[in-house]
């Protein structure tokens, strides 16, 4: 038998499975392979139909960290929610049955929480797979907050949070998916919330994964509670307004200046966070809502250039290829758009070879 299972594990990582024979292995063992020895692996099988549930018998039988636990099949919140009412330790660190946790990721955790006093914690993240990215998320609690309402400001599989709140606020087991984002809006007015500064996990992207495969249920969960937030964080906001956030966040053009205004000036409100890093992405999405909505014509490139210095220094308010789209009213799918964007990006890989130090 190998490893030792603490008397008192002050860390219980808790992983689902269903399905996922194909990964299971390499996630198991990135946890039981980890630099920080104090925990107990809870791994509960939501009712797996192919070969998982004997893979993590095998598993348990030569490591004696791992409890396995065994479910009639009733979804990720439940499963969920049985091993954190099993776990022992004082912290659940989550983890998925097809990503790869980083050997350090549990002791890195467990000093940023120390370090910062924070009750929920994440960290960046490397995608891999049929997409390779490094996965950034904002530090501190307030940046959070205002990331959460538009993408992803704590991935799910990289939480570790303290036991108790885990269990005062479990998942909503009504919910097919998005049941971590719901929890996150939920937690993020009693609790703080933090993001440690480094990749501690490999994000395998696969056709499989739940966002994928119930993007249409997802898009119209997040609306709910991309709404609770907003209303708790600003009491003020009319629903226009959510709206208007509403077509950033989910990437679709506007139909008219007003709105598209709108949406620009609650994303400088958003922006107004100590850190650079979340002023730099939200204009970025303010550029992606104006190329996305170029048909407007050249009032929409105008409202660009107003808007675009409130983000701060970091923000460029000059971009020739979104003029010109703009003055053309080019649609975003068009052919044109498209050979705009290549002719720019070859442009800018031929500097960079005759100028190594340009920046992209």
């Amino acid at each position: 038998m190998i490893g030792t299972l603490p008397e008192r594990p002050l860390i219980s990582v808790i992983m689902p499975v269903y399905n996922a024979e194909l990964y299971l292995a390499d996630a198991v063992n990135s946890i039981l392979a980890q630099t920080y020895a104090n925990f107990e692996f809870i791994i509960v099988d939501d009712g797996s139909t192919d070969g998982s549930a004997e893979l993590v018998r095998t598993f348990a039988e030569r490591d004696n960290r791992i409890r396995p636990l065994f479910l009639e099949h009733g979804g990720l919140a439940r499963a969920l929610n049985v091993g954190i009412q099993s776990a022992r330790g004082d912290w659940i660190a989550r983890m998925d049955a097809d990503d790869i946790s980083l050997p350090e990721r549990l002791g890195v955790q467990l000093d940023w929480i120390h370090q910062t006093g924070v009750d929920v914690c994440g960290s960046c993240w490397k995608a891999f797979g049929e997409q390779e990215y490094i996965g950034w998320v904002p530090e501190s609690h307030p940046a959070i907050c205002h990331e959460l309402v538009l993408g992803v400001a704590l991935l799910h599989p990289t939480v570790m949070l303290r036991a108790d709140i885990a269990r005062e606020h479990p998942y909503d087991e009504t919910l097919m998916t998005t049941s971590d984002t719901e929890l996150w809006t939920r937690l993020a007015p009693r609790y703080r919330l933090g993001n440690a500064p480094r990749v501690l996990l490999k994000y395998r992207v696969h056709a499989q994964q739940n966002h994928v495969l119930l993007n249409a249920i997802m898009i119209a969960h997040r609306r709910n509670w991309r709404r609770r937030l907003l209303q708790l964080l600003f009491p003020e906001i009319t629903e226009a307004d959510c709206a208007s956030l509403d077509r950033v966040a989910e990437k679709e053009p506007f139909a008219d200046l007003t709105n598209l205004g709108r949406a620009g000036t609650w994303l400088v409100r958003l922006a107004q966070t100590p850190e650079v890093a979340l002023r730099q992405r939200m204009a970025t999405r303010w550029r992606a809502a104006c190329r996305r909505s170029t048909h407007l014509g050249w009032r929409c490139y105008h409202l660009y250039r107003r808007i675009a210095p409130e983000f701060g220094a970091t923000s460029p308010n000059n971009y020739p290829s979104l003029w010109l789209a703009c003055v053309l009213r080019l649609e975003p799918e068009s052919k044109v758009t498209a050979a705009l964007h290549n002719f720019k990006f070859h442009l800018a890989r031929l500097l960079r070879r005759k100028d190594p130090l340009r920046k992209p």
